[in-house]
């Protein structure tokens, strides 16, 4: 069911973690070293960011596509709000782990967002599944 608007949730959160690639979780001084040598903390500074979002903006994706399979869809939903909450934890100890000055991005609160899109569209499978379950007890 594309149709839904647990589908909406989670396209919204992929687009979300989509912008991280150009938001800066954090920026520091122009002189600052190690992870900010060009100023901000973004996802090109660490492979590990990277890599995570990459699989976030594609489990999104592929979450859509799962209805038929409610109870994976659930699944890879949760995985999502885990995820996100793993960048938010490593982005904010690179940025402020390291000694230095930095002061927040926009980058380090879309994942906030896309948490609560995550949850949200959770909410909607979860109704579904409840829905389908209840008509399948009157049959």
């Amino acid at each position: 069911m594309i149709q839904r608007i647990q589908t909406i949730y989670l396209f919204a959160a992929a687009l979300l973690q989509s912008l991280l690639f150009a938001f800066p979780f954090a920026n520091a001084a122009k002189t600052a070293s190690g992870a900010f040598i060009d100023g901000d903390l973004d996802l090109y500074d660490n492979v590990g960011l990277l890599s995570i979002v990459g699989v976030l903006i594609s489990l999104s994706l592929l979450s859509i596509f799962m209805y038929k399979n409610r109870k994976m869809q659930m699944n890879l939903t949760f995985l999502g709000i885990f995820l996100s909450i793993a960048i938010i934890g490593l982005a904010a100890y690179f940025a402020f782990g390291t000694g230095i000055a930095a002061s927040l991005g926009i980058g380090l609160f879309l994942p906030i967002v896309a948490i609560v899109l995550y949850f949200l569209a959770y909410k909607g499978i979860k109704s579904d599944d409840n829905l389908v379950k209840s008509s399948n007890r009157l049959r």
